[in-house]
């Protein structure tokens, strides 16, 4: 079993620092293990066969299902992490960091593998499969051989 007290710890700070309004946490959710609530976005963490899979509902109560799968707990967390604070960090005016890491190019340790799904792409590593957004697959794939404490320090670099 899983647990999930640090994305709750995390969801709180974060959107806390970015002062969102309406937040909140379940785990009563009909259709995911975890649901994190703010006013302006949500997400949805549920289990899909053998993925973790992550939906999000937008600012206009649209959701979008799949936004990404991992297949391992810790890559949602990942992914969760440094996405909230990527908001959080445009949001108060911090530095942003995926710049550095999207400079890089795609990690050398990873295979991107296309997709069905227009707009995203598979990660691979020795760690796990991601498939998320094209958008953010090249700084996630730098993300992914590193632990969950250590993508933890990075979003709280120069904001903590």
């Amino acid at each position: 079993m899983v647990g999930f007290s640090r994305l709750e710890r995390n969801w709180v700070e974060w959107t806390g620092m970015a002062r969102m309004n309406g937040v909140s946490i379940s785990t009563q959710c009909e259709d995911c293990e975890i649901l994190f609530t703010a006013d302006d976005q949500s997400f949805h963490l549920r289990r899909d066969t053998d993925w973790w899979v992550v939906d999000k509902v937008d600012d206009r109560n649209q959701r979008h299902n799949s936004l990404a799968r991992f297949s391992a707990f810790d890559l949602a967390e990942k992914y969760l992490i440094w996405r909230w604070s990527s908001v959080t960090r445009s949001a108060i005016g911090a530095k942003p960091l995926g710049a550095r890491l999207q400079s890089l190019g795609m990690a050398p340790n990873v295979d991107a593998i296309p997709t069905d799904r227009e707009g995203a792409v598979e990660l691979r590593t020795s760690d796990g499969s991601a498939v998320v957004p094209r958008s953010t697959a090249t700084i996630f794939s730098h993300l992914m051989s590193k632990s969950v404490d250590e993508v933890e320090r990075m979003a709280k670099d120069g904001v903590a």
